[in-house]
């Protein structure tokens, strides 16, 4: 600590000096040539004997002066720093200073202010006491200058104006000071407190090395700490075994004389030998202090344990030697594969448990979804038989309305059943798309239309557009009406009266973009990925305002993949949802089929997607 300190010190010395020498070297040469020009000598000679003199003999004299400064305090062994070197050092470059005031103008010369560099380097190597006696000093000088040079007048302004310069040069040197003797204080407190923890550690460090001068030199103890180590210890030169405990017989299987000069990668497996000689290699190589890995270690009947390795060079006879420390861990796997086994199971059992929670709330629906169409279908048919029975007029007058409630509520069974044999064919694998060359625009665009009045009567403005006339790719017809009425339906069944559900259709040279934009309810953003799993639903509660089986977009996930497409969901609660569909282009085989879905059996697969939104 003290050695640092007293680096540290004499750094600081050696640029301060440096500085003062320099700012010496240039205030001289700057005075030397303001007097050249200005003719300002008041000797009894010419301007060529003032050149001689100063050019010649003053400044190569401080030049020299200057060089000797530069040397005695770059190089840090040729001196050594006492108090009294540092106090002759600043009253001599006080006395620099002063010269070269009187040989300036002196009364206003800007060099006075030379002096408060020197009342800082002062404080800084010296202390406060000596900074205020340098900075007393150079006041006295200052305002005697000012006395006895000035012109005489009423007023001595020059007087007056450094009496200014004089109190800030004390101030500085007093604050400064203070400053110093704080931070001073501040390092020898902190230098007490890493003195008594450096004792501390040197302490303990004597006793840690005073238990092993005892060990070490100690048989009995030594001998007890090796063999009745729990790992087994090794020693071994090119992988001969020239010493072994207890332990690695004991762990090996075999009686310790028998072990002594065995090849150490006798006990390891086939598969492993190359990578511990390897190791081993490296530690002779690098000469490493420490390498750790896990081997196997087998035994000589046949067990294998898994072992930490920890290996060490050391000389032993005046030879390169390992010494080897393996701690058995295979218990420690054990647990670990045991603790991962664990976890799988609960996840396991938790995914169970999870699909069980669905199985049971999808049964829960379904039985709600045949309910509810079947009570509806009974209801009426009640009334239309109670109508028979009392009044035949009635009767006549609501038989069409009742049956087709009765038909609306048979189309959603049929729904509700063709939804749940498409997801056993899926899962199944029997549910294949039949791709054909076709229009995809136009065949999109029937669908469209063809809902366009249903949706009016429910007071929704439904539009198609499409950058495009024709697109010619390979598709399913059915399977893509099967996506678009989905997902017409649930827009139409989650948008209020005077809403609008917009029919977007982007064509790229790879790919077709299908949006459909509602501006209904919309969905949770928590919720916008859930939506796609089967049997999930936003809404799980039996008092939902809107019908549904949770199967529907399931089933159009799996028809928009049976394409290799992807369908993703963008929604804000409250402000409605798209749902935008991206179809590679692809053809077939087949020739291109240009065909119309509007055919009679249309408006009946729309009252079957239609069917569980009631009027």
């Amino acid at each position: 600590m003290n050695i640092l300190e007293n680096d540290n010190e004499k750094n600081i010395n050696s640029i301060l000096a440096i500085i003062k020498s320099v700012s010496l070297v240039f205030g001289i040469i700057i005075n030397s040539y303001e007097n050249l020009i200005n003719k300002n000598f008041n000797f009894d000679m010419n301007i060529t004997q003032a050149l001689i003199i100063v050019y010649g003999i003053f400044i190569p004299f401080m030049l020299i002066v200057y060089s000797l400064w530069s040397y005695l305090y770059l190089n840090k062994k040729n001196i050594k720093y006492s108090r009294n070197t540092l106090i002759v050092e600043n009253f001599v470059f006080v006395f620099f200073f002063s010269i070269l005031i009187m040989l300036s103008d002196s009364y206003s010369s800007e060099y006075k202010f030379l002096f408060l560099f020197v009342v800082i380097s002062s404080v800084i190597q010296l202390g406060a006491k000596f900074g205020i006696i340098i900075a007393s000093v150079s006041s006295f000088i200052i305002l005697s200058i000012d006395l006895f040079f000035a012109p005489p007048s009423n007023v001595n302004i020059y007087f007056q104006g450094d009496l200014i310069l004089t109190a800030a040069l004390i101030l500085v040197a007093w604050s400064l000071g203070k400053y110093v003797t704080f931070q001073n204080e501040n390092i020898e407190k902190k230098d007490a407190q890493l003195q008594i923890l450096n004792k501390k550690l040197t302490e303990q460090e004597l006793k840690r090395r005073y238990i092993e001068h005892i060990i070490v030199n100690n048989e009995t103890c030594y001998n007890l700490l090796i063999n009745n180590s729990n790992d087994a210890i090794f020693v071994h030169r090119n992988n001969k075994l020239i010493f072994a405990n207890e332990k690695a017989a004991s762990l090996i299987g075999i009686e310790l004389e028998s072990l002594i000069n065995k090849s150490i990668l006798e006990f390891v497996p086939n598969d492993e030998i190359d990578y511990v000689e390897n190791k081993y290699n490296d530690i002779y190589k690098n000469e490493a202090h420490t390498a750790s890995f896990e081997q196997k270690l087998i035994g000589v009947n046949g067990i294998i344990t898994v072992v930490q390795n920890t290996s060490t060079y050391f000389i032993y006879d005046g030879e390169p030697t390992i010494l080897t420390i393996l701690r058995d861990i295979t218990s420690e796997k054990q647990v670990e594969i045991l603790q991962k086994d664990v976890q799988k199971n609960i996840e396991l059992l938790n995914e169970t448990r999870e699909f069980n929670k669905l199985i049971t709330e999808f049964f829960s629906n379904i039985s709600h979804e045949l309910k509810t169409p079947l009570n509806i279908i009974f209801s009426s048919l009640q009334l239309l038989d109670l109508y028979n029975e009392n009044d035949e007029n009635k009767f006549m007058q609501n038989k069409n309305k009742y049956i087709n409630i009765m038909k609306q509520n048979c189309y959603r069974l049929m729904r509700l059943i063709n939804n749940l044999l498409d997801i056993t064919r899926a899962d199944s694998g029997f549910l294949v798309p039949h791709m054909k060359n076709c229009n995809i625009i136009s065949i999109v665009e029937d669908i469209t239309m063809s809902v366009t009045s249903f949706a009016e009567s429910k007071g929704i403005n439904l539009i198609f557009d499409t950058d495009c006339e024709e697109k010619i790719m390979a598709i399913d017809p059915d399977k893509i009406e099967r996506i678009v009425l989905n997902l017409l339906s649930n827009a139409v069944k989650f948008t209020n009266c005077n809403g609008q559900i917009l029919v977007n259709i982007f064509t790229k040279e790879d790919y077709v973009i299908i949006s459909i934009k509602d501006n209904g309810i919309g969905i949770p953003k928590d919720k916008t990925q859930l939506i796609f799993e089967r049997f999930r639903q936003v809404d799980r509660s039996f008092t939902r305002t809107h019908e549904g089986s949770g199967i529907g977009l399931s089933l159009v996930k799996s028809f928009v993949e049976m394409h290799e497409g992807t369908i993703e969901v963008n929604s804000q609660l409250g402000k409605g949802s798209e749902f935008i569909i991206k179809l590679p282009v692809k053809l077939c085989d087949e020739d291109y089929i240009e065909e119309s879905l509007i055919d009679d059996n249309i408006i009946e697969r729309i009252s079957i997607e239609f069917s569980d939104i009631y009027s």
